[in-house]
């Protein structure tokens, strides 16, 4: 199951960093003085990094034993 939800992850994410949803954030507007683009691919980056860790972490947990993550 663990490997299941990564591809999932992987697509979800490979999909939110594509050329057409990034055409929709490249404007050029800015807040807080920062281009809206890269405001968009950091907080893609940093959630991406989030679920995997949440993801990978709770499939080690030894109390998992009883579910069917692999």
């Amino acid at each position: 199951m663990k490997n299941v939800r990564l591809l999932l992850l992987s697509a979800l994410f490979l999909l939110l960093l594509n050329e057409p949803i990034i055409s929709i954030v490249s404007d050029a507007e800015l807040i807080g003085g920062i281009p809206v683009l890269y405001l968009y691919v950091l907080l893609v980056w940093a959630l991406l990094i989030g679920m995997l860790a949440y993801v990978i972490h709770r499939s080690s947990l030894p109390d998992n034993s009883l579910s069917d993550d692999e």
